[in-house]
């Protein structure tokens, strides 16, 4: 449904010059200025996506969106960067026509629009070089965030200018209600991310209760609300938290909830130390006020009939999992369980303990998976291959088991390929991964 609405508000503006002005010029050119016009909606329409609106995301998963807001730059990269090579008009006053109303004879170019378009085309080829190789900037996310955003604004005003002044359509009053709607539409999700979401989230704030140290690099952060009744979530989902800084702060990060629902007011995160953020956390101090902006996410299991649950883990992955096993404790699933969590070594394996409590209230099949394992270790070693996934997955692919992927990139995408060869169906599979990219 929401790549259908998508694909129809790209289309749109093409099939509303079409219309209203009719195609008149070699179809190269035609088609040059179709790819322009969907370029310029799409480019648009990612504040949207990039936006995290729980009614876009709700149903598909909020990593999900934004690997569609990604995967849709990249192909509005390189839709925009070829959009001039195709045209053949000349363009210019000196080759327009009086009896020309529709500019189908020479491309309506002044020194403004060319400089918009160009720097537009720059722009755009920068701000999705730079989302791509984020992780190899020389500068915090924070500040990669920020300048991302800006530059996106910018970038909608160099196109929207370019497309009206020098469009063959874009300068109808019909498509110009339509620019200004998705504008309005661009710029409002952005008040909406930096302005009223923050101001609603400083309504509702937080404090640090408890941060306790729960293996190597492993944290335990326990967030109370402060003044309100808390958060109304789901097991298995996750939250941008601001932790000892404003709620208008650009310093969030996205965590998953290791609480259930059922466990009360208070919110559990199991955090490990793998970035510029995370390998600061123990420097929060207790009583620190946070802000917490959620739920998000779609890894859940309400609604879902399947006869036996499967759930692989990779190092903090596990804290949305640990909801859903204290949730289906709480409900009394019955159905039988089984977790895959892999680790490097014994030492990163998070919340034994309570595993092993959980283990003797539901049907929970427990296997743990280290790149280094100790000697005499009896359990599965190694990377988390297709092969070893395979092999673990196989039953319970055969017994139509549901599957609930969270972990790294590389986890996910091996995951993926073990699933496929057992046969497992894309609707069977619920996923969140750590990086979209």
């Amino acid at each position: 449904m929401i790549l259908a609405a998508y694909a129809l508000l790209v289309a749109l503006p093409v099939a509303l010059g079409w219309w209203l002005i009719g195609p008149a010029r070699p179809w190269v050119e035609e088609a040059s200025s179709a790819i322009a016009m969907m370029a310029t909606a799409a480019l648009l329409l990612e504040f949207l996506l990039s936006g995290r609106f729980r009614v876009i995301s709700a149903g598909i998963g909020m990593d999900r969106s934004l690997r569609w807001h990604q995967m849709f730059a990249q192909v509005l990269t390189i839709a925009a960067l070829l959009h001039p090579v195709f045209y053949t008009s000349p363009f210019g006053a000196a080759f327009h026509r009086p009896d020309d109303l529709h500019d189908a004879l020479a491309l309506g170019l002044d020194a403004a629009s060319l400089v918009s378009g160009a720097l537009a085309w720059l722009l755009l080829g920068l701000l999705t070089i730079t989302a791509i190789r984020r992780d190899d900037l020389p500068y915090r996310y924070e500040v990669w965030r920020v300048s991302h955003g800006l530059g996106a604004a910018l970038l909608a005003g160099f196109a929207l200018y370019h497309a009206i002044s020098a469009g063959r359509y874009s300068g109808v009053p019909a498509l110009m209600a339509y620019w200004a709607l998705l504008l309005a539409l661009a710029l409002g999700s952005l008040v909406a991310v930096y302005m009223l979401r923050p101001w609603r989230l400083a309504r509702r704030p937080w404090r640090i209760a408890g941060l306790e140290r729960v293996g190597d690099r492993l944290w335990s952060l326990t967030l109370e609300p402060d003044g309100h009744a808390g958060l109304a979530y789901r097991a298995g989902q996750f939250a941008w938290l601001r932790l000892d800084c404003s709620a208008f702060s650009v310093r969030e990060h996205p965590f998953s909830i290791a609480s259930a629902p059922t466990d009360g007011k208070a919110l559990r995160f199991l955090i490990k130390e793998v970035g510029d953020f995370t390998r600061q956390i123990s420097t929060l101090p207790l009583g620190a006020r946070a802000f917490v902006d959620g739920p998000h996410g779609a890894l859940c299991l309400e609604g879902r009939q399947e006869p036996g649950i499967f759930m692989m883990a990779g190092g903090a992955g596990l804290a949305p999992m640990l909801s859903l096993l204290r949730d289906a404790a709480a409900r009394g699933e019955a159905r039988p369980i089984t977790l895959l969590y892999g680790n490097r070594h014994e030492g990163q394996i998070m919340a034994a303990a309570e595993l092993a409590a959980l283990a003797g209230h539901l049907r929970l099949d427990i296997r743990h998976v280290l790149q280094e394992p100790p000697p005499g270790w009896t359990g599965f070693a190694g990377m988390m291959s297709p092969e070893l996934i395979q092999a673990a997955a196989a039953q319970a692919a055969r017994e139509g088991s549901v599957f609930l992927l969270c972990g790294p990139g590389p986890m996910i995408r091996a995951a993926h390929q073990g699933l496929h060869a057992l046969g497992v169906p894309r609707r069977r599979i619920l996923e969140e991964r750590f990086s979209v990219f």
